[in-house]
């Protein structure tokens, strides 16, 4: 850490998120041979796929963060905080001390808070309002679905098997799904129904790609839970990508869900933040 100009790379990246739309269309998938085909429908997978679930409300771990913007690379530590249908918060420390708090990241289903504590400035907006963020429509259901390792279907409170395109190659299934601005690619393996990749692509610009990645399953509430997750994507014309590694996973519900933006900060602009970022 050469200055505190630094520690706000780590705080918008969660912003570049995207979904969007729907629309509905199946293709079979190929059979691979008799004896691994026989029991095989996308409704079945899709099925153990949503058992895979956590069936906990809450979710705490220790994490620890690189990021990474073309030539720069930052690491730090915090904590990640999730309550289902209610808030994703990570509380990014000072990687000097370790101790205190540098910003603050929290998504609710209508805003989005960033505390920045070394500018001494916030952000505290509905999703429509942060420009790039409407511009993508994107949502909380689907930030949610990407932190808790599930397969999700933008506009539905559950996907639908019949709406997407099932590909089985041996033990890996791609599940695709098409909308009239994007698609999304699900790479789940099969029988366990284990979710190790969500990408989005343009099918404009195929040099848009944002993918979420995961590895390092452990069992979590009787279900595999990731311990490594890695968004990467392009940002500004340059590869950028933002690690965590989890660890002490817990189902712990005593924490303060909702952070009150601070009275003597300043409100900043959205856009602005992410302008300040990619220079």
């Amino acid at each position: 850490m050469k200055n505190k100009g630094n520690h706000i790379l780590l705080l918008p990246l969660l912003l570049l998120l995207t979904a969007c739309g729907s629309q509905k269309k199946i293709i079979e998938p190929p059979l691979d041979g008799p004896s691994m085909t026989l029991t095989f429908t996308a409704a079945s997978h899709m099925q153990t796929l949503m058992a895979n679930r956590l069936s906990v409300d809450n979710i705490t771990a220790k994490v620890k963060v690189n990021v990474a913007l073309g030539e720069r690379s930052i690491s730090t530590t915090g904590t990640l905080r999730m309550r289902r249908n209610d808030v994703i918060q990570i509380s990014l420390v000072d990687p000097l001390v370790g101790i205190a708090e540098i910003g603050r990241m929290e998504f609710t289903p209508t805003n989005v808070l960033i505390i920045d504590r070394f500018n001494k400035q916030y952000i505290d907006v509905p999703y429509a309002d942060v420009p790039f963020l409407k511009r993508a429509n994107v949502d909380f259901n689907t930030l949610q679905s990407l932190f808790w390792n599930e397969i999700f279907q933008p506009g539905k409170q559950s996907p639908q098997a019949s709406d997407f395109q099932v590909d089985r190659q041996h033990d890996t299934v791609l599940l695709d799904y098409h909308d009239r601005l994007l698609d999304y690619h699900f790479k789940t393996t099969t029988p366990d129904g284990q979710l190790s990749q969500t990408a989005i692509t343009s099918p404009t610009d195929r040099s848009a790609r944002f993918a979420f990645d995961y590895k390092d399953f452990e069992d979590f509430d009787r279900r595999p839970f990731p311990r490594d997750m890695v968004m990467s994507f392009q940002m500004a014309g340059r590869a950028a990508s933002l690690s965590f590694s989890l660890s002490n996973v817990r189902s712990n519900s005593d924490w303060q869900a909702h952070t009150p933006a601070p009275s003597k900060y300043r409100k900043a602009d959205a856009e602005h933040i992410f302008r300040s970022l990619v220079k």
